[in-house]
């Protein structure tokens, strides 16, 4: 079940995967985006040297979907992530203590949205993880 965010759900909007990964070890964070528009899948993938934590990357990989829900002309969307305090957060409206600039970037991004759904999946139904595998 989605939790709306923004706007009435339309009978088919596009359908946004994202996961991020990070290594503590370089402080290399990587994003992953599957945007799903109709049968055709546009993928994002993007890396960052200066997130601090494996949460930042994924608040980071809400917001690069976002971008690419974007930049493909998508106005109506349903979000899905991995991360269920991530995803909580945004629900219920609790900024964050720590990534807070991500989440106040989240809600500006879809302000012109007509519809924002939202909801936590397993990491094993998130088809944006399978990005990292190549």
């Amino acid at each position: 079940m989605y939790q709306v965010i923004r706007g009435i759900r339309p009978l088919n909007p596009a359908l946004i995967q994202t996961t991020g990964s990070f290594r503590i070890h370089n402080n290399t964070s990587r994003t992953a985006c599957i945007l799903t528009v109709k049968t055709v899948d546009y993928k994002r993938m993007a890396t960052y040297f200066d997130h601090q934590s494996y949460v930042e990357s994924k608040w980071c990989s809400i917001l690069d979907g976002i971008i690419l829900a974007t930049a493909k002309g998508q106005g109506s969307i349903d979000l899905e992530n991995d991360n269920l305090a991530v995803v909580n957060s945004i629900i219920h409206g609790r900024r964050p203590s720590k990534y807070y600039d991500y989440y106040w970037s989240i809600l500006e991004s879809i302000k012109d949205f007509d519809y924002v759904g939202l909801r936590w999946i397993p990491r094993e139904l998130n088809r944006a993880d399978e990005l990292f595998r190549f």
